[in-house]
């Protein structure tokens, strides 16, 4: 009976440990609201580029719009489920793959691992594995992502600047 109460007592507080985690991740990813450009774009055309960010559902989900707002962008939604962190990424392939927050927190970054996708006919069709955001300053942050497509994995990575 002692060691079940025992075991009772350290899942909570792991539990709580995890959501408070989460908590924290969530917080530092919202600290993103607002738009972004690519740091010292070199042409017009990755100027026009912009993430911009924005709460909504009573600030419990984060929305990230990617790409140029003249044309099509694609857009992932953060937030928590339990004590997990989720991104569903809705890509212009057509594929939603769902990330997860991997724990613990990797320096001063965090790092979306994919956990499953809709609409993705096969995982040999490319869809998005990974998301990596590393914060520098309040101004600047890196955001990396890696697609995988029959076996292979192919990253790219873009530091950006704060807007407003």
């Amino acid at each position: 009976m002692k060691t079940a109460g025992l075991a009772t007592v350290l899942a909570i507080a792991v539990g709580g440990f995890e959501f408070a985690q989460t908590d924290k991740a969530f917080q530092e990813l919202s600290g993103l609201v607002g738009t972004w450009r690519i740091a010292g774009a070199p042409s017009p055309g990755r100027s026009a580029f912009r993430i911009s960010y924005r709460m909504i559902s009573a600030d419990t989900a984060l929305v990230e719009e990617f790409g140029n707002p003249a044309k099509q962008t694609t857009e992932t939604i953060y937030h928590r489920d339990g004590d997990n962190l989720m991104a569903t990424h809705y890509c212009a392939q057509g594929n939603q793959p769902r990330l997860r927050l991997q724990q613990p927190k990797a320096g001063n970054a965090l790092v979306f691992k994919f956990f499953d996708a809709t609409n993705l006919k096969s995982v040999k069709d490319s869809h998005l594995v990974r998301l990596r955001f590393e914060f520098i300053d309040g101004q600047h942050f890196k955001r990396e992502e890696v697609y995988a497509a029959t076996g292979r994995e192919e990253a790219s990575s873009l530091v950006l600047e704060r807007v407003r």
